[in-house]
């Protein structure tokens, strides 16, 4: 903004040669990225689809679950792994703070991503390719995806989702052959295991329920906050946390704890109850797990001892 008003009769003045000439260059050069934009949209290799169906958080959960629960192989740092075969769907869940599952894609062949988010509006960028899409609850986004080079790529979330943010990282795996698995530690991911014999009429073994819990604890994305490493960032680890003593807030007080069956109970179901010091910024959301499945993460925190 001029400090100045121009002078008067300013806008009646001829605009010199050189003025015309660069005018003239930039409105060419604006109508050749323009039409040069519908071109790259029309034949480009790499433009993002157009396909987008409505849905609800809670349908997408579900439909995310059991995809992972079918075409599990193996799990890296909590987070399920799976080898979807090509030309088939796979389903990509988005929630604070992890993008679940890891993929194990062929490379030149192609997959269908239909990617959602569970909570909040997420960024789904591969690195360091440098793809970028914006994921929104409610909404189903599918990705015609052709991985041509092998590799790890990483997948970060771009769009700003909380505390836990800056660890929201996911991985894609590309492999030519099946020796490349090595190259990652992912040489026993070949077929997804067997699963846990149904027993009626019959109690669970010890091994049973932590087994299960373990498949929890997986498959809700409980490792998104829930470290089993000793680590607690975002949220208190679950290695050695049963039989610990823990400092809590309850209606604006500060008590203290021991972490039992009754208190991870009452944690899963009403979370916000007692929130522990430390962690009041992450408020956990409430998980609809039975009465069975809580007895089973129970199991599975009681094996991970110190």
């Amino acid at each position: 903004m001029s400090l100045l008003s121009p002078a008067e009769g300013w806008f009646d003045k001829k605009v010199s040669k050189d003025e015309k000439s660069w005018m003239i260059i930039a409105l060419l050069l604006c109508i050749s990225m323009f039409i040069w934009m519908i071109m790259w949209h029309v034949y480009g290799k790499q433009n993002p689809s157009s396909i987008t169906y409505r849905t609800s958080t809670a349908e997408f959960s579900k439909l995310s679950e059991a995809y992972q629960k079918q075409n599990i192989v193996g799990t890296d740092a909590g987070i399920p792994v799976v080898r979807p075969q090509p030309n088939s769907d796979v389903i990509v869940m988005a929630e604070m703070w992890r993008w679940s599952p890891v993929m194990i894609l062929q490379k030149d062949q192609a997959y269908k991503f239909h990617i959602s988010s569970r909570d909040v509006l997420h960024g789904f960028s591969i690195q360091p390719v440098n793809m970028n899409f914006q994921v929104y609850p409610s909404y189903d986004y599918v990705l015609e995806f052709k991985p041509t080079e092998s590799g790890e790529y990483k997948v970060i979330c771009n769009e700003f989702c909380g505390i836990g943010h800056h660890t929201m990282i996911g991985k894609i795996v590309v492999i030519e052959k099946e020796e490349d698995l090595k190259l990652y530690g992912y040489e026993n991911f070949k077929k997804a295991p067997a699963p846990l014999a149904e027993k009626k009429n019959e109690p669970l073994t010890e091994t049973e329920m932590v087994l299960l819990g373990e498949q929890i604890y997986t498959l809700k994305g409980c490792a998104a906050c829930h470290k089993t490493d000793g680590s607690s960032q975002i949220a208190p680890s679950w290695k050695g946390l049963y039989g610990k003593e823990e400092h809590v807030i309850e209606d604006g007080k500060k008590m203290t704890v021991k972490v039992d069956d009754a208190y991870i109970d009452e944690s899963i179901k009403t979370p916000q109850k007692k929130i522990t010091v430390g962690f009041e910024n992450t408020p956990m959301p409430v998980f609809p797990l039975t009465d069975e499945e809580i007895k089973q993460v129970i199991a599975y925190i009681k094996s991970l001892k110190d």
